[in-house]
């Protein structure tokens, strides 16, 4: 395959495969590389992966029953992230009144979504409320899923 062969050129020329020794190449080229450049290239890594172990979940308590009791009440309730603060779902709730209500309790951390009507749009805009807050993931009966999974399995 003319693809698995890659040229570098470290005081000779070595013929390395790509696909049987990727970490040879990668170390390779990282020795080639200027120190702030590599310290550059640690620092972003190290960004990347605090990002995202620091994904904000939300939870729903309760089982596939209680829940599909509470939408034919129009509500539902997501216990949001520590971090969460009443003023950031105040802030993002304001852009959906004409969808919900969110009734917050700081001390739990409590959201209490009241739709206005029974709306399948309604449910989906839920959607960007949790997203506007920084909720990235949505833990339900002990598993995590994202928001548009969550969505489309429960409140669809």
């Amino acid at each position: 395959m003319p693809f698995t062969v890659y040229e570098l050129k470290i005081n000779k020329k070595l013929k390395i495969d790509l696909y049987k020794q990727p970490f040879i190449c990668i170390f390779s080229l990282l020795t080639k590389m200027k120190k702030t450049m590599k310290k550059l290239i640690t620092l972003f890594t190290i960004l990347i992966f605090t990002a995202i172990s620091f994904a904000q979940t939300a939870k729903v308590e309760g089982d596939k029953a209680l829940l599909e009791e509470k939408l034919s009440n129009n509500i539902v309730e997501f216990i949001m992230p520590s971090e969460t603060t009443s003023e950031d779902v105040s802030k993002s709730a304001q852009y959906y009144t004409e969808y919900f209500t969110v009734e917050y309790d700081d001390d739990s951390k409590v959201a209490k979504i009241v739709l206005v009507n029974e709306d399948p749009i309604a449910k989906r805009v839920i959607t960007r409320f949790l997203l506007s807050t920084g909720v990235r993931t949505i833990n339900f009966s002990g598993e995590d899923h994202t928001i548009m999974g969550f969505y489309s399995t429960f409140l669809e």
